[in-house]
């Protein structure tokens, strides 16, 4: 089934801005209850998918769910011209447009293959092997032990910074292109020995004076084990990152009528996560590692740390560098206890944060208690910790993707990860005075 959020979603966010200009208020608010729900039913489709990016499978009319619900979000947009022309000029915008990976070579690890990348991503995962044929089919959303693999990534060399290609339904491209679409490759599993002698076999620069560093991301919500390699890989080869992509994938049943199923198999994740990190800090070779959490991934991320201290590991062993929390969909008063925890152990640890994000809206509706990833004036600051809020950012229609979508947003990880920048460092950050310090907000 083809899979059109990640590109969709941006196109229409970016045509939004012209709507007032175009519409009357009637006419407003009929095309975004119209579009709304499109979206939605696209995310469902989505969700309900074998896996995201594969070829489709149709419904009991022949019809293909996800194509359904793509073209009805453009059937609402060309019932008012010209916003249907607008969409579709953003789109092919968006599609191709070309970044390219730099300044930096790329590692010498990362293979090539027509007009590609091959971007390895080392993982461990809770989830329970498939069985099923197919790459994308390596994972499901069943829970099971902690294992470990690799798995190939295929960049295009068009690849546009924060974004995820994938073919174009209304181009007539419904079948995935190598030299065009971001894919998961070949996933090869790996014993744990096997891990971390495939991690020290990889070139990573680094010497007295520099770490060699690895990135692991980890996922959050509606996600399948496909999607999250994908975005691991997208994340490093965004921010130019010359070190070792790491993924961990929990079992998320990668479907938006899961969201308590996932909330469990968040909790269950803790201690092999715990594991997997004791194993890269002193097994791999690696003296600095970066996590960068998303959504619901953060809950596993501040959940094993504030119960694992990674400083008390045996000497010689790596340590934690930047901790990065995106849009965490964690208790704000349960993140505020544990982030202490956290921040004594990582050389740097940030929050992003905003106030237009429509998931974590639902969320605090659900949980009855704000999340730690929502601005406004119960904003999350505590010492050791940069908050930086991105609220004045154009982050689409649901407000929850930015940390991979948004290019000002990978700019901001750029100067942290790759420089480690302070926020008074970094470009577009201003200061912003609050009671229990100070955080740092996107300037419009």
């Amino acid at each position: 089934m083809v899979d059109m959020w990640e590109v969709l979603e941006p196109a229409v966010a970016r045509v939004w801005p012209k709507v007032p200009d175009s519409l009357s208020e009637a006419e407003r608010e009929r095309l975004e209850a119209e579009v709304l729900v499109a979206l939605r039913a696209l995310e469902t489709a989505r969700g309900d998918a074998p896996s995201a990016g594969a070829e489709g499978t149709e419904g009991a009319d022949g019809a293909d769910p996800v194509e359904e619900a793509a073209q009805a979000v453009a059937a609402a947009f060309e019932a008012y011209p010209p916003l249907g022309d607008l969409l579709v000029a953003a789109f092919d915008a968006l599609v191709d447009g070309q970044e390219r990976f730099g300044p930096d070579a790329p590692p010498p690890s990362w293979g090539t293959a027509l007009r590609s990348l091959l971007v390895p991503v080392l993982y461990a995962t809770d989830r329970a092997p498939a069985g099923g044929s197919g790459t994308s089919a390596a994972y499901g959303g069943d829970r099971g032990q902690l294992s470990y693999g690799e798995a190939l990534v295929n960049v295009p060399d068009d690849h546009r910074i924060g974004a995820v290609e994938k073919p174009r339904w209304w181009r007539l491209r419904f079948r995935t292109n190598p030299a065009r679409d971001t894919q998961l490759g070949d996933v090869s599993p790996l014993t744990a020995a096997g891990f971390a002698e495939r991690a020290r076999g990889h070139h990573l620069p680094g010497d007295d004076e520099t770490p060699r560093s690895a990135l692991v991301f980890v996922h959050g919500y509606n996600v399948s084990f496909a999607d999250a390699a994908v975005r691991a890989a997208q994340i490093a080869y965004d921010l130019n990152f010359t070190g070792l992509p790491m993924l961990y994938s929990w079992p998320s049943k990668a479907s938006v009528t899961d969201y308590a199923a996932d909330g469990n198999a968040s909790r269950r994740a803790v201690p092999y996560f715990q594991e997997f990190l004791r194993h890269v800090l002193t097994d791999t070779g690696v003296d600095e590692l970066h996590v960068v959490a998303h959504s619901m991934g953060n809950r596993v991320v501040v959940d094993a740390l504030a119960d694992l201290d990674t400083t008390a590991l045996p000497e010689g062993a790596g340590r934690l560098g930047q901790v990065v929390f995106t849009a965490p969909d964690v208790d704000a008063e349960v993140f505020r206890q544990l982030v202490p925890r956290v921040v004594r152990q990582a050389r740097g640890c940030t929050l992003y944060v905003s106030a237009n994000d429509r998931a974590l809206a639902a969320s605090r509706l659900l949980a009855e208690h704000p999340r730690a990833g929502q601005a406004g004036p119960g904003v999350v600051v505590a010492p050791g910790l940069d908050t930086v809020d991105v609220s004045e950012l154009d982050t689409g229609l649901t407000g929850h993707s930015y940390p991979g979508d948004h290019r000002s947003v990978l700019s901001d990880l750029y100067g942290l990860l790759r420089h480690g920048h302070r926020p008074s460092q970094r470009y577009g950050l201003a200061r912003v005075p609050h009671p229990d310090g100070a955080y740092w907000a996107f300037q419009p």
